[in-house]
């Protein structure tokens, strides 16, 4: 897991770096556009990542958080972390194991590259790509005790996710968005990366505190974009 986190981290870096020239424009989809200078610079990036998605056709719920930077205005690389904030059970499963369901506990990190791919004052669409891994934690009823619960050797993975999205500023300091992608698990067995493989609904929080900060003391900072 490390070996593959740190080959994505290099990869996406070279990529990044690639991408990252010195000049004022940047290629949108509706042609060239020229960076104000408060957008061509280095910037934090921040929100909380809530997304839908499908475990044995119904859908469930994961929480995550991006934290990285924001460079020139559309590229964005940086970490986020994922976790399973619905209990999920399963009754149709391979484990050698004296009982009739199983609970299952999933998490996992990745390194992200956003690209925007279009932005103006009030709107933004682009995509995101994560690389990363976790593991999967089983649990099952003791047989001969109902009130413990037991807990398999945890399945590590690695994952490859990618999403289309776009955002709406409510006010300078706050966003939503939504969008839509799909999730591949690797490194599993079949019955798991079925299950776990799966197209995904991102509801997405921008909370943009520093610059709620900043305007506190500098009022053109509610006018940036």
């Amino acid at each position: 897991m490390k070996i593959f986190l740190s080959i994505a981290l290099i990869l996406l870096s070279l990529f990044a770096k690639a991408q990252f020239g010195q000049g004022e424009n940047v290629m949108l989809l509706n042609g060239p556009c020229e960076l104000k200078p408060y957008q061509n610079k280095l910037k934090p990036d921040f929100s909380l990542d809530a997304r839908r998605t499908l475990f044995q056709k119904k859908w469930v719920g994961v929480m995550g958080i991006k934290a990285g930077v924001e460079y020139r205005r559309i590229h964005r690389l940086g970490i986020g972390v994922y976790f399973l904030n619905t209990r999920v059970f399963d009754r149709d499963f391979n484990f050698d194991i004296a009982a009739d369901k199983v609970e299952y506990e999933f998490r996992y990190s990745t390194i992200y590259y956003e690209r925007v791919l279009f932005f103006n004052r009030k709107w933004e669409v682009g995509s995101t790509l994560h690389l990363g891994g976790g593991n999967i934690r089983v649990f099952y009823q003791n047989p001969e005790n109902s009130n413990e619960r037991l807990q398999l050797k945890p399945v590590e993975f690695s994952t490859v996710e990618l999403s289309a999205y776009g955002e709406y500023d409510i006010l300078f300091w706050l966003g939503v968005g939504a969008g839509m992608g799909y999730r591949q698990v690797l490194g599993v067995n079949a019955d798991l990366r079925k299950e776990f493989s799966s197209p995904i609904f991102v509801v997405n929080l921008q909370l943009k505190l520093i610059k709620l900060a900043r305007s506190f003391y500098d009022e053109d900072v509610k006018y940036e974009y």
